[in-house]
């Protein structure tokens, strides 16, 4: 995420990440490099499901104007809201109709989907995709985001570490659920890895 924010995990979600890492070495026999990509991947998967994709369009309204203004007849004022760099801007423009304003570069949000394919990038560096929906993720969305994360490993020796870096300053506030989400990733990644490791068990009993 960007260098601006810090989550603190709960001791209890810590604790249990490193149970389900133990497991994983012990009933699904992968060394403890493997076993500590695995819950990364989970973490990243944790955050890139609740992360939101933007919608088409920017937040609009009509602005009342003043009795007296000067302005061509049917050419509207509208207040259009964007992002930048975190934080809330807004700007005034022009159209005839709605449909002239969604027709609008200013408007339309192009890079939709780029905070969650930010950690669709991170999960596929670490071995494998995520099943996430990419629901209204527009392509340059996708490109930006994949752009935007940078993963770093070291999986070998007594001391393996995955290191991920998100680049994007508003990577928190697309989270549903803002830094309570964050905090709450690994607890929920604990939880995913417990899922699959049950099904991995479940299906080497079956052969």
């Amino acid at each position: 995420m960007s260098d601006q924010v810090s989550i603190e995990w709960p001791k209890q979600d810590v604790r249990a990440l490193w149970a389900q890492i133990d497991r994983a070495q012990k009933e699904l026999g992968k060394d403890l490099g493997q076993a500590v990509r695995f819950a990364a991947w989970s973490v990243a998967r944790s955050l890139g499901t609740v992360t939101k994709v933007a919608p088409k369009y920017r937040e609009y309204k009509v602005v009342k104007e003043a009795r007296g203004v000067a302005r061509k007849a049917g050419n509207k004022l509208f207040e259009v809201t964007s992002w930048k760099k975190g934080r809330e801007h807004t700007f005034t423009t022009r159209a005839s109709s709605v449909a002239e304003l969604k027709a609008s570069p200013q408007v339309i949000i192009s890079n939709a989907g780029r905070a969650k394919s930010a950690w669709m990038a991170g999960i596929k560096k670490l071995g494998s995709g995520g099943g996430m929906s990419m629901n209204r993720v527009t392509q340059k969305g996708y490109v930006a985001g994949m752009r935007s994360m940078a993963v770093e490993q070291k999986l070998s020796g007594d001391d393996p570490y995955v290191k991920i870096v998100n680049s994007l300053p508003y990577a928190v506030s697309a989270l549903k659920g803002g830094m309570s989400s964050a905090n709450d990733a690994m607890g929920k990644a604990a939880r995913a890895m417990a899922r699959i490791i049950n099904a991995d068990i479940k299906k080497l009993g079956a052969k």
